[in-house]
């Protein structure tokens, strides 16, 4: 199968073949690889390429999947997809529907209280991975119903740690 995939912005051709269960035999930009993989959750993947081990998280993004390879994470998308769909506007719109770490993680701060009325955008948990932090941030205005976490938490991609009842936008009646 052919794709045109964008990854961080650049677009890269890859032809990819699954040859049997765990295999698959690849060329990406003109290079030819064989990559054994195994699933180990609906978010994380173990791929054996050239020799190496390394694991690759995985999670949805309203814009295509965020993967995390080595610490990095990256933003892949369909290409041909983003083409028939046209140019978009980037912005606080596209965030995640749900406040969930991208990669396995702890808690290190937790920004909010239950209660609390939130703006789209504003940050809401710190978490901290292979000695980054990245601060997780409201995908919407709203109150917060529920903290799922504590400070020191260790947690993964998919797990929901907070709760956000998004406020019912109002229109302008004239």
């Amino acid at each position: 199968m052919n794709y045109t995939l964008r990854i961080a912005g650049q677009d890269i051709p890859v032809q990819a073949d699954f040859t049997d269960e765990g295999t698959i035999t690849a060329t990406i930009s003109g290079r030819s690889l064989i990559a054994h993989y195994r699933v180990i959750s609906a978010n994380q993947i173990h791929l054996d390429v050239d020799g190496a081990g390394v694991n690759a998280y995985l999670t949805d993004n309203q814009e295509g999947k965020l993967i995390n390879v080595g610490g990095i994470t990256y933003l892949v998308q369909d290409a041909d997809a983003l083409a028939q769909a046209g140019p978009r506007r980037r912005g606080l719109k596209e965030l995640p529907q749900e406040v969930t770490p991208p990669m396995p993680s702890v808690v290190v701060r937790i920004m909010v209280a239950e209660g609390n009325e939130v703006e789209k955008g504003q940050g809401v948990v710190v978490v901290s991975a292979m000695k980054m932090e990245t601060t997780l941030q409201a995908p919407f205005k709203g109150r917060v119903l529920k903290i799922n976490v504590a400070e020191g938490e260790k947690v993964m991609p998919g797990q929901i740690l907070v709760d956000i009842e998004k406020e019912e936008e109002k229109k302008d009646a004239g």
